[in-house]
C-alpha cells in the first residue's frame, strides 16, 4: 500500500475519533494539526486546558497477530518519540484504545519488544507486541462504537 494510501486512511481515522471528541465535557474547539505536523494530530481545547492526541492506527494486526509501532523512520526517531501529544489513540480490532503518551514509552521500556525492519522500502524499525498486550500497552475506550474494519475504509479511500 502506497504511503498516500496510508495518509488517507490515517485521516479517515482521525475524522472518527475527532467525531467522539465533540461531545466531550466542556470542549470548546477541535482542530487538525497542519499538514506534517510532528507534535499531535488533533488538539481540543477545553474551558480549563489544551489536549493533544496522536492517532494511530494498525490494519494487520488481527492478521500477524502483532501490535506493530514505528520506532525510526530513516534511522530517526519516529513519531512515539517526537510526538509532544498528551495521548496515544490507537485503533485496530475494530477497537479504539488510549494512553498518555509518556506512560506508554515506560511500558515500552519496561518490555522491551522484537524489533524488525519494514515500512516503505524498509526504512523503518518497527517494535512488535504480541496482540495480547494490547489491554496492557493501551486503555480501551468503551464509549467510542465499533467502525468499519480497515479493510473497508481502504476500500472506500480508493477513489480519493
Amino acid at each position: 500500500m502506497s504511503f498516500v494510501k496510508c495518509l488517507q486512511i490515517g485521516k479517515e481515522i482521525e475524522k472518527v475519533f475527532m467525531k467522539y471528541l465533540v461531545d466531550y465535557p466542556g470542549m470548546v474547539s477541535l482542530e487538525f494539526s497542519k499538514w506534517r505536523c510532528k507534535d499531535y494530530d488533533i488538539k481540543m481545547v477545553t474551558k480549563d486546558k489544551e489536549i493533544t492526541y496522536e492517532v494511530k492506527s494498525d490494519r494487520r494486526s488481527e492478521e500477524t497477530g502483532n501490535v506493530c509501532l514505528e520506532r525510526t523512520y530513516k534511522w530517526e526517531d519516529s513519531w512515539i518519540y517526537w510526538s509532544k501529544a498528551d495521548y496515544i489513540v490507537y485503533y485496530s480490532d475494530k477497537k479504539w484504545r488510549i494512553q498518555k503518551r509518556d506512560t506508554l514509552i515506560e511500558w515500552i521500556e519496561k518490555n522491551p519488544p522484537s524489533e524488525v525492519n519494514g515500512g516503505d522500502g524498509k526504512w523503518c524499525t518497527l517494535y512488535l507486541y504480541p496482540v495480547e498486550k494490547l489491554p496492557e500497552m493501551f486503555e480501551q475506550i468503551p464509549e467510542l462504537p465499533e467502525m468499519a474494519s480497515l479493510e473497508e475504509i481502504t476500500w472506500k479511500t480508493e477513489d480519493k
